[in-house]
């Protein structure tokens, strides 16, 4: 198992475990979202982390005073997402579900996020997967959806900012 560290906040430098099924989102990309976020959020707010994988977003977005909520639907994912979580000593809701799954069920409730987080695997129609994001109506208005993706795909919408081979598209919601 790989490991690596939050980069801020009050878990600032403390180590994840990384599960191997997991693609962890590349230090300078996350460095530059969460720069992003503290200019347009300085009051943090509700944070979504879609295919949360290792946990490196969503957990950097607890640590940095966010309310988080992680998706993932790989049970060992899950496992190690609830343990780093505790071991940092962050208080977040992990949920065992796919992310189609939980907008829908999100959707349902009325539940609203300021920010939006989702990486998908690289093999899936990621257009598409932003589309299910902005249509649930999980960000709030005034809030923004933002997409990790390789950086040769370029989306109609949104500004992208490219770091190396990934790249961010962040769509505001008005």
């Amino acid at each position: 198992m790989a490991r690596l560290r939050i980069l801020g906040g009050k878990a600032r430098g403390r180590t994840l475990a990384v599960p191997d099924s997991a693609r962890p989102s590349p230090v300078r990309l996350r460095k530059a979202l969460f720069d992003y976020l503290r200019s347009r959020f300085p009051r943090r707010g509700r944070f979504l982390d879609l295919y949360a994988g290792s946990g490196a977003v969503g957990l950097e977005a607890a640590s940095e005073g966010y309310e988080a909520v992680l998706v993932e639907s790989d049970p060992k994912a899950v496992r190690t997402l609830r343990e780093n979580a505790h071991k940092l000593g962050l208080t977040v809701r992990v949920v065992p579900a796919s992310a189609e799954r939980f907008l829908e069920q999100a959707a349902r409730r009325g539940e609203r996020f300021d920010v939006v987080f989702l990486d998908p695997p690289y093999d899936q129609d990621l257009a598409a997967a932003l589309a299910r994001v902005l249509e649930s109506g999980v960000v709030r208005p005034g809030g923004v959806a933002v997409l990790q993706h390789p950086s040769d795909l370029v989306l109609p919408l949104g500004e992208r900012r490219s770091y190396g081979t990934s790249a961010l598209t962040y769509v505001e919601v008005t």
